[in-house]
């Protein structure tokens, strides 16, 4: 199994399945977009640098010959992960950013637009 097939089989599934549930419960809003969005561009920042220093030290290391080849050596040489350990990044981070909002309440307000409910005293 390439890493590749691993996103395709497992990670992917779970994240779509995930944002069907999110949108068709009325869940996900902008700003939850927003959240996730400027919490997935964090972790890449952060993860990169980091993950590409513990391959050049030898810490770890991918086995290349499952995972999309580049063919740009100066490329491999600057960016030491292979493109599914980005699309781990942030694959993970909008998984973790659903999965919270499936433990978050149900917000008490009507979002703009929507006619508010007629309240029964």
């Amino acid at each position: 199994m390439t890493y590749l097939d691993y996103h395709l089989w497992f990670n992917l599934p779970v994240m779509i399945a995930l944002l069907a549930w999110a949108l068709i419960t009325r869940r996900l809003c902008l700003a939850h977009v927003a959240c996730i969005g400027a919490v997935a561009v964090i972790a890449f920042v952060f993860t990169t640098p980091w993950d590409n220093l513990a391959v050049a030290r030898g810490y770890w290391d991918f086995d290349w010959d499952r995972v999309t080849p580049v063919e740009l050596t100066a490329f491999r040489q600057t960016w030491r992960l292979p493109a599914e350990e980005y699309a781990f990044f942030v694959i993970e981070t909008i998984i973790v950013g659903l999965v919270c909002l499936l433990f978050l309440p149900r917000p008490r307000f009507q979002p703009s637009g929507s006619p508010a409910p007629s309240s029964r005293r």
